[in-house]
């Protein structure tokens, strides 16, 4: 019996090599060097045009084994059971109820598990008795003022079942407190309750620029609470990792593995003071990573995390097994815009794809509509639903490391890692993160990079989507409904006055600790009368990494346009100047358009001049002063340039419009077209955010002086 050869992947084609590419590629560079095609991702990773074997590191054993170290190809040996990692939705709205039914509703559709964000008042250790309440209370989180909230929000909730994980800032004392009590009181086993207390005092400093016990109390109370849950709560892990406040001030993917470390390295030490072995100490911690929509890159970069982690583990003498990374991955909020939100849909799918090939064991998918206030239903069950398609329907989790081997991957990983591992010793050399933090060392780091990032957004280097790129000008923003945080705040207020639980002079009033039991928990050695006492003189300060959205910037622009909307009945506009025909003109007026819409100045035209395209110099004035427009935007080729460009502009520069733009670089004309009246040249590589910043206040500026020759006019009689 004879059988056929399986078929071989494109047999019937000629083996191509790697000269024959080159050839191809040079007549397309025409010359110029093949190192045009490189590019870098924003941690300093350069990313050739092409990878082969020979150019592979190949030092990282690219066939290896998952759930062997370093941990590459994963933590584990074993495929994820039925190929699922854990959904963790968020939970942050700002009323107690409210996250209640949302957390319900998660579980019952597909969530597995909960992560509870405690408000910026808990975090801070401010409680409903001192006046800084009323401005952090229920804000970027779910009020909590006491064990009853807590136990609201988890109410019918089976927690025997779903692990639940706190973000409670640097209140985690209180917070572990609080919710040993909830297991406790809903009679689940120490041995069963899982999830995370999330002790991370260096990211709550990071993020908000204080730590009201101070660092070093902090990081004592971390150690002693840590070691006393891991023998207590063998399923629970006390310390988490979380690098969010580093991403969203702009970080790049190798600063962030680098803070990471650094953070994880303090937390051993801590730990170790406080008597635990490496290996205990490694599994009481949780690393949280943030993602964008990059997908080479994010894979790249787990991957790297898990070798960067056994390496440094294994420095600090953890066992193989304890060098194992448990990581867990949300997708980043810096990416996601408040204009044409639903965007954010693909950007979220491509960054859970990323964390799904790179081997999360957790995945948080933000909702498309963050930015716009409170998530609705339809925001959260999008976000959830784009992880169980790509489970169920795509089959993701079902293959380990699908990207190992690949050249590219493989490469991308490995000098990722060497980079970070760099930075890693650079703030270790700066006296380890939090001082890094306090000299302003890694902030100016991280500003850096950023800054690098912004500008390429502004000039679309890096375009965004229904923002810079192919914006709908006429698109009305998502609205939510408004929560009540005074009536909230009020609520918390009156019930810790009734209370009166006799702890209110630590600062954390009504947060359950007098009946919890502190020694029980083996904190009563780290002094909880001292967390959370801002005026004892002990608080750790700095300035807090600022927050950056990438769109920022243009939707900022997008509100000015609104609000010359509102108060004028009418857009910012600009007079797009067609000249020739469609054929000639399109390609710049199709350009123009884009470019000033992004900043929510409407492209305007008259029906001769998008149809014919201006030959006359009087139809194109006359056409372009009955819109009224203060703008005006040359479109054309650059043959017809040079043959009338300054004659058009001279027109215009004759009457009361102000601002002459011209689509296109000029090269040698910029002398003769400005000396004829271009005020600005429009093409790749302009800073979109400076030019419409300058474009809108010349209308605002315009519209100001018109409206008070109206209103000098109607006084005067005339």
């Amino acid at each position: 019996m004879t059988t056929e050869a399986e078929p071989t992947l494109a047999g019937e084609f000629p083996p191509a090599t790697e000269e024959q590419w080159l050839a191809l590629v040079d007549k397309v560079l025409k010359g110029a060097p093949l190192s045009k095609l490189e590019s870098r991702t924003p941690g300093g990773v350069t990313v050739s045009p092409l990878y082969t074997a020979a150019g592979s590191t190949g030092s990282n054993d690219e066939a290896g084994f998952p759930g062997q170290a370093p941990f590459i190809r994963g933590s584990s040996p074993s495929p994820r059971t039925d190929g699922a990692w854990a959904v963790r939705a968020r939970i942050g709205v700002a009323n107690p109820v409210t996250a209640q039914q949302l957390a319900l509703r998660e579980l019952a559709r597909g969530s597995t598990e909960l992560q509870i964000r405690f408000d910026a008042a808990f975090r801070q250790g401010v409680s409903p008795t001192q006046a800084a309440f009323d401005e952090l209370g229920g804000v970027d989180g779910v009020l909590i003022a006491s064990t009853e909230d807590l136990l609201t929000v988890l109410q019918g909730v089976y927690l025997d079942l779903a692990a639940v994980h706190l973000q409670p800032g640097g209140a985690f004392v209180q917070a572990a407190q609080m919710m040993l009590e909830v297991w406790e009181r809903t009679g689940v086993d120490s041995i069963n309750a899982a999830g995370g207390i999330g002790a991370d005092p260096i990211g709550e400093l990071a993020a908000t620029g204080r730590l009201a016990q101070g660092i070093d109390a902090a990081l004592a109370e971390l150690g002693s609470l840590a070691s006393q849950l891991s023998v207590t709560h063998p399923n629970l892990r006390t310390v988490s990792v979380d690098t969010a406040a580093y991403v969203e001030a702009g970080c790049s993917e190798t600063g962030e593995l680098a803070a990471m470390l650094s953070t994880a390295a303090a937390y051993l030490r801590a730990m170790s003071a406080a008597g635990m072995t490496v290996d205990a100490a490694c599994a009481q911690i949780e690393v949280t990573l943030s993602v964008d929509a990059d997908v080479f890159t994010g894979i790249a970069q787990l991957r790297a995390a898990r070798r960067l982690w056994s390496e440094m583990t294994a420095a600090c003498g953890a066992s193989e097994s304890a060098q194992a990374l448990q990581l867990h991955v949300r997708t980043a909020e810096r990416m996601m815009t408040k204009r044409d939100p639903w965007v954010n849909l693909l950007r979220v799918t491509s960054a859970t794809f990323a964390a799904c090939l790179g081997g999360a064991a957790s995945v948080t998918t933000l909702p498309f509509d963050i930015e716009a206030g409170e998530p609705e239903e339809l925001g959260q069950r999008m976000a959830r639903n784009t992880q169980l398609l790509l489970q169920e329907e795509s089959n993701l989790g079902r293959v380990i490391d699908p990207t190992g081997g690949s050249w590219y991957v493989e490469s991308l990983t490995d000098e990722i890692a060497v980079t970070a591992w760099r930075k890693f010793g650079e703030i270790e050399s700066a006296g380890g993160l939090p001082a890094a933090l306090l000299d302003g060392t890694l902030p100016s780091w991280i500003a850096e990079v950023c800054a690098e990032r912004q500008l390429r957004v502004a000039t679309r280097r890096e375009p965004i989507t229904g923002v810079s790129e192919f914006p709908d000008i006429h698109e009305a923003p998502l609205t939510r409904a408004i929560v009540d945080l005074v009536a909230l705040r009020a609520a918390a207020e009156a019930s810790a006055a009734a209370e009166n639980t006799g702890v209110a002079d630590v600062g954390v009033a009504d947060v359950g600790v007098a009946d919890v039991g502190v020694a029980d928990v083996g904190v009563a050695d780290v002094g909880v009368a001292d967390v959370g006492v801002a005026d004892v003189g002990v608080a750790t300060t700095c300035a807090p990494l600022p927050r950056v959205r990438w769109s920022e910037p243009f939707e900022l622009l997008r509100d000015r346009s609104d609000a010359f909307l509102a108060s004028t009945g009418r857009r910012p506009e600009v007079f797009l100047v067609n000249l020739g025909p469609v054929s000639v003109h399109t390609g710049r007026a199709s350009f123009a358009k884009n470019f000033f819409e992004a900043g929510g100045i409407a492209a305007a035209s008259s029906e001769r001049g998008e149809t014919l395209g201006f030959d006359q110099v009087a139809d194109a004035v006359a056409d372009a002063l009955q819109t009224g427009c203060e703008l005006v935007c040359i479109c054309s080729s650059d043959a017809l340039y040079a043959e009338r460009a300054t004659e058009f502009a001279e027109a215009f520069r004759a009457t009361n419009i102000s601002t002459v733009y011209l689509a296109g670089n000029p090269g040698d004309r910029r002398a003769a077209e400005v000396a004829a009246g271009i005020t600005e040249f429009i093409h790749v590589g302009v800073n979109l955010i400076e030019v419409l910043n300058r474009a809108l206040s010349c209308i605002e500026t315009a519209s100001i002086e018109t409206a008070s020759i109206e209103t000098a006019r109607t006084e005067s009689g005339e």
